[in-house]
Formats: C-alpha cells, structure tokens, sequence
C-alpha cells in the first residue's frame, strides 16, 4: 500500500509560490465594513423614522400576526420572530414585536464588528512580521 504525499502549502517554504497579502488593503477593507456598520450604531431615529441601529430595531420594530398575516405558516412565523415567552427575570418581553429577530441582528452586527477588529489585528500582524510589505 503506497503511502499517501500531502500537497505542499503555497508560503511555508522557500520552494512553494509567494504568499500574497496586502496591508493596506486589509486595512481598507476593515474601514469600509466599519463606516458601513456605523449606521447600526446609536440611538437611531424614531416610529416615524426608523433607521437600521440595533437601538431602534429593539424599541420600534414590529412583526407579528397583525403584519405577516394569520393563516397557520405566517402565524407560525411571527412565533418564531416575535417573543411571547418569559425573559430570564420573569417578564413578558415585548411579545409580537420581532424581538428574536432584533436579538439576531444585534448577534450580527456584533460578529461584523468581530470581524472588522480581527482583519485589523491580522493586518497590523502583518505588519509587525514583514514591515516592507505594507
């Protein structure tokens, strides 16, 4: 039975291709996430003028029965947006109005931020290891 060789990863020796990165452009790119994250940041607006925050999103929006409909598939998804179960102190949170939904956005948002800081840390990385690179 032969053995079986690996393929060689490209950038951990001297023989394989170069390793490509660009600094400035992780940099960039971090920037641009972060200016397009702003606008989920803050207090938002209000009813009549509701932005994408995560602060607006939890005490204005609304989604239940009344906006999807009630016919057994939409009632069976307002249920499973809205909140008509007891918060961990006891209180009804808000039922019909979205607010497992809002609890996803506000996880995606904190994970885009995450990710912003992480392709920073890589590119600042980067820098420290190759400093002519950037």
């Amino acid at each position: 039975m032969a053995e079986l060789e690996p393929e060689p990863w490209p950038g951990l020796n001297d023989t394989d291709a170069e390793l490509y990165y660009n600094v400035g452009k992780m940099r960039a790119i971090a920037e641009d996430l972060e200016i397009a994250l702003a606008l989920t940041q803050g207090a938002g607006g209000n009813r009549n003028g509701v932005t994408g925050s995560i602060e607006t999103l939890t005490t204005y929006f609304s989604l239940g029965e009344e906006h999807i409909g009630s016919w057994p598939a939409a009632s069976a998804f307002a249920r499973s947006v809205g909140s008509t179960e007891a918060d961990p102190g006891g209180q009804v949170s808000l039922e019909g109005r979205g607010q497992r939904l809002a609890a996803l956005y506000k996880d995606y948002v904190e994970c885009c931020q995450k990710l912003v800081q992480a392709i920073r840390d890589s590119a600042d990385g980067y820098a420290k290891t190759n400093p002519g690179r950037e």
